[in-house]
């Protein structure tokens, strides 16, 4: 590959693909279905009790992972051509919905995570509490973290995403607390929507049901959408290289990025988070057309000998619990050395 190709070439191949247009009346139709699978399933579970909710609450937990990555697309502004209903989305599937903030979640996964993807000490996705991704990041962790992450990181990884939800949510309040603008239009929305959530999923029900059936209802829910969340984010990114600082070029999202091949029936409930590199590189492409610019990607990427990462999903999901599990101790890599091991290899 000689320098760098234009990616404006690809975003023109793209276009004339359609790819870029909205299908907004699809997407509400799905979200409707969404919300309407986790409503049946609390219904469900309401009148047949503990015994149904064993068998509904992780199919409502998967309703309310889709319904939130939909929350995601109204973020990155993919959803509709509207930037009012684009936020109204956003604000429904994170502080109403899922008692996750919108403010905080601009801030660290399209500010941070999409800006800086694998970059030590920056991208957040790569360090969630209490784990690292590189010996610096584990350096700079207190005494007692960098203990758990010797000790712990290798098999608490995944029991510990239960708990990715709850730290989300704290991790909003903070954020609200100390957001610069207080008191502005999307502060107080954010603050009243969030509001709404802890009354309608746990006030109401404990006065109706009693305190532990609904906090413990609560708990089950959200701490299995944890789970899910992270069998969906993590793989795409943790197992490729943690750089030490930023190529200053398209290319890096592809070399930090991979997509993930899942059957159609399981793909769906992904939200086009399964097509990351296109995700990545067009964040505004909805995730209805992902898989139509996942062809045109893949093969231009060929014709200027890009690296273009697709696994099987199992693949990378064994990639990535390999990683995390002695990430402390890995040296972040030099995007240069990435850059020269990537250029010539195009991934099956």
């Amino acid at each position: 590959m000689q320098g760098v190709p234009e990616l404006a070439n690809l975003r023109a191949e793209l276009r004339a693909a359609g790819v870029f247009e909205f299908r907004e009346l699809r997407s509400w139709l799905k979200l409707g279905l969404l919300l309407s699978g986790v409503a049946l399933c609390l219904v469900g579970i309401a009148t047949y009790g503990f015994l149904a909710a064993l068998l509904l609450v992780p199919i409502a937990s998967l309703f309310a992972t889709s319904t939130a990555m939909l929350g995601h697309e109204g973020s990155h502004r993919s959803f509709s051509a509207s930037p009012m209903r684009n936020t109204f989305l956003a604000n429904l599937a994170f502080p109403l919905f899922s008692g996750l903030g919108v403010l905080y979640w601009h801030n660290k996964h399209d500010r941070l995570h999409h800006g800086h993807p694998n970059v030590e000490g920056v991208d957040p996705d790569v360090k969630p509490f209490p784990f690292v991704s590189s010996r610096r990041d584990h350096e700079n962790c207190s005494p007692g973290e960098r203990w758990f992450q010797r000790n712990f990181q290798r098999f608490a990884f995944w029991p510990m995403s239960t708990l990715m939800t709850l730290g989300m949510r704290r991790s909003s309040i903070l954020y609200l607390m100390r957001f610069e603008k207080k008191m502005t239009r999307e502060w107080w929305i954010e603050v009243g929507c969030m509001t709404v959530h802890y009354v309608g999923w746990l006030v109401v029900p404990s006065i109706i049901w009693g305190p532990l059936v609904a906090f413990t209802l609560y708990a089950a829910l959200w701490g299995l959408v944890g789970v899910y969340l992270a069998l969906v984010f993590a793989p795409a990114h943790i197992g490729l290289p943690i750089v030490t600082q930023q190529n200053k070029d398209w290319l890096h999202q592809v070399e930090t990025t991979r997509n993930l091949e899942l059957p159609r029936f399981i793909s769906v409930f992904f939200i086009g988070l399964d097509y990351q590199v296109e995700h990545h590189l067009f964040p505004k492409i909805t995730h209805q057309n992902l898989p139509k610019a996942a062809e045109i990607t893949a093969a231009w990427c060929a014709r200027h000998g890009v690296a273009y990462q697709s696994v099987p999903y199992l693949y990378a999901l064994a990639d990535a619990a390999q990683f995390i599990g002695n990430a402390w101790e890995r040296e972040a890599v030099d995007p240069v050395e990435v850059r020269a091991g990537l250029v010539g290899r195009i991934a099956a």
